[in-house]
C-alpha cells in the first residue's frame, strides 16, 4: 500500500510539475518572436503546428458560417484529427488562433494554456488508469519504476507543453496497452479497441498497420476464439477511418482515408538521395532527374494540380516513384535506411526546448556552433544507450514474468514502431516507441536494485 500511494503522489505532482513547465514554456513563447522576410511567426508557429492551426480556424469559421461538420475545413493533407482538436477548443474557449490571418500572429494571452493543461490531464489519467491495470500483473515496485519512466522521462514529458501532436497520441498508446492487456475475448472490449484505433489513426497516421501486430496478439492469446472478437474490432476501426474518407467525399467529391504527407513524405526523404548514392552523382544532379521526371509525367497524363483529384492522382505517383527508387537500388536503399533509423533511434531529451530555441531563442545561430555539436550528440548517445541498456536488461528479466503474449504484443509494437519511424531522421519520431518500452524500463531497474540488494547482503 505505501507504494501504491507514492505513485499516486507521483502521478500528480508529475502533472502539476508539467503545467507550471506549460506556463513557462508560454511565457517564452509570448515573449520571443522572429521576423522572416519581414512576416513575424509567433515563437510557437514551427513545424506542423501552423498548419494544424490555420486549418484549425478554417474548420471553426466554416462551422459558423453553416457548413456541416463533413464539408468543413480545406484538404486533408495530414492527420485528421488534430486541427478539429483545436477548432473544438478554439470553440469553446472562444478562442481565435490567429489576431491577423496573413501575418499569422498568435494572441500572446493565457488562453493557449488551457490545451496543454487538458491534454496533460488527459495524459496523466491515462497513466492511473494504466496502473490500476499494472498492479494485476506485476509487483508494486516494478509498477513505480514504469508509472515512474512514463511520468518524468524527458523525452515523453516535454511534448505535453506543446501543440504537436504527440501528446494526445501518448494518452491513447496507454489507453491501448490497458484495453489489451486481458479481456480481449469480450466483444465490447474489442469494439472499444477498434473505435481507439481509428481514433488513433485519425491522430496520427503511423497507426495505420498497428491492426497487424493487434491481429498477431489476438491469434496468439486466443488462437481460434479470436475470429470473432477481432471481426468485430475491425469493422469498427473501418467505420472510424472511413468517416475520414466520407468528408473528404462531401468536401471534395473524392473518397481516400489516408491523407497524402504520408506518400509526400517518402519521397522528399529518399528518391533523390537514393539515386544519388546509387548512381554516383552529386544530389543536385539527382534532384534534376526527379523533377525532370515529375514534370514529363505531370505532363503526360494531363494533371492539374490545382484540383484536388488530379492532386491525388499526383501524390499516390510520387508514392509509387519513390518505392520503385528504393527497389532498384535494394543495397543502396537498405544501407541508408538503416543508417537514419540508428541516427533517429538516438533519443534527444530536451528536442522540445531545443525545438523552440527555449534558451537561446534571440541567438539561434547557436544551433549551429561546434560547441554546441559537440555537447548535444555526445548526450544524446550517452542518455540513449543508458535507457537501452537498462530496456535490453529489462527484457530478459522479464522473460519469465511477463506473459509469452504481453511479451509478443510488447515487442511487436516497438519493432511496428521502429519499422515506420526509424527512418525519419528525427529523434521526435522514435518517441512513441517509449511507451511500450516503459514496461521493460521498469523491469530493468527493479532487476538492477535487485542485484545491488542481494551484493549488499
Amino acid at each position: 500500500m505505501p507504494i501504491q500511494k507514492n505513485i499516486y503522489i507521483l502521478i500528480i505532482s508529475a502533472f502539476l510539475l508539467s503545467i507550471f513547465t506549460s506556463f513557462l514554456i508560454i511565457k517564452n513563447y509570448d515573449k520571443y518572436e522572429i521576423s522572416t522576410d519581414e512576416i513575424e511567426n509567433h515563437r510557437i508557429i514551427k513545424g506542423d503546428i501552423p498548419d494544424i492551426w490555420i486549418d484549425g480556424q478554417t474548420i471553426k469559421n466554416d462551422l459558423e458560417v453553416g457548413k456541416s461538420y463533413f464539408e468543413s475545413g480545406k484538404e486533408i493533407f495530414r492527420s485528421y484529427l488534430p486541427p478539429r482538436l483545436i477548432a473544438l477548443y478554439s470553440y469553446i474557449f472562444d478562442y481565435n488562433l490567429f489576431e491577423d490571418w496573413d501575418q499569422k500572429i498568435i494572441s500572446s494571452d493565457n488562453s493557449k494554456i488551457f490545451y496543454l493543461i487538458i491534454q496533460s490531464l488527459l495524459y496523466y489519467f491515462s497513466i492511473f488508469i494504466f496502473f490500476k491495470k499494472l498492479i494485476k500483473y506485476f509487483n508494486p515496485k516494478i509498477c513505480f519504476f514504469i508509472i515512474l519512466f512514463l511520468s518524468l522521462e524527458p523525452t515523453i514529458f516535454f511534448f505535453h507543453s506543446t501543440f504537436h501532436t504527440e501528446s494526445i497520441f501518448f494518452t491513447m498508446q496507454i489507453l491501448m496497452l490497458t484495453l489489451l492487456m486481458d479481456d480481449i475475448d469480450k466483444i465490447s472490449r474489442s469494439i472499444l479497441i477498434g473505435v481507439l484505433l481509428g481514433i488513433m489513426f485519425l491522430q496520427k497516421l503511423v497507426a495505420i498497420y498497428y491492426i497487424i501486430p493487434i491481429f498477431i496478439y489476438y491469434i496468439i492469446k486466443l488462437k481460434y476464439k479470436a475470429i470473432i472478437p477481432f471481426l468485430f474490432l475491425l469493422i469498427f476501426y473501418i467505420l472510424i477511418i472511413g468517416l475520414n474518407g466520407y468528408g473528404n467525399y462531401k468536401r471534395a467529391g473524392v473518397f481516400y482515408f489516408m491523407p497524402p504527407s504520408s506518400k509526400i513524405t517518402l519521397h522528399l526523404y529518399f528518391p533523390s538521395i537514393i539515386i544519388s548514392k546509387g548512381e554516383n552523382i552529386s544530389p543536385s544532379e539527382a534532384k534534376k532527374i526527379v523533377d525532370t521526371k515529375k514534370i514529363e509525367w505531370i505532363n503526360k497524363n494531363n494533371i492539374n494540380l490545382k484540383n484536388e483529384k488530379d492532386r491525388i492522382i499526383y501524390y499516390n505517383y510520387l508514392q509509387d516513384f519513390s518505392i520503385q527508387t528504393l527497389i532498384k537500388y535494394p543495397v543502396t536503399s537498405f544501407k541508408y535506411i538503416a543508417w537514419r533509423t540508428l541516427q533517429t533511434g538516438i533519443l534527444n531529451p530536451i528536442y522540445v526546448l531545443e525545438f523552440f530555441h527555449f534558451e537561446n531563442a534571440k541567438k539561434p545561430e547557436y544551433f549551429l556552433t561546434t560547441n554546441y555539436k559537440k555537447i548535444n550528440l555526445p548526450l544524446r548517445i550517452i542518455y540513449s544507450a543508458f535507457l537501452y541498456i537498462i530496456v535490453i536488461i529489462g527484457f530478459f528479466y522479464s522473460l519469465r514474468r511477463i506473459s509469452l503474449g504481453h511479451n509478443l504484443l510488447l515487442v511487436l509494437s516497438s519493432a511496428y514502431m521502429l519499422g515506420l519511424l526509424g527512418w525519419a531522421n528525427n529523434s521526435r519520431y522514435m518517441v512513441p516507441i517509449l511507451i511500450y518500452l516503459s514496461i521493460y524500463f521498469g523491469h530493468g531497474v527493479n532487476c538492477i536494485t535487485e542485484k545491488l540488494k542481494s551484493r549488499e547482503t
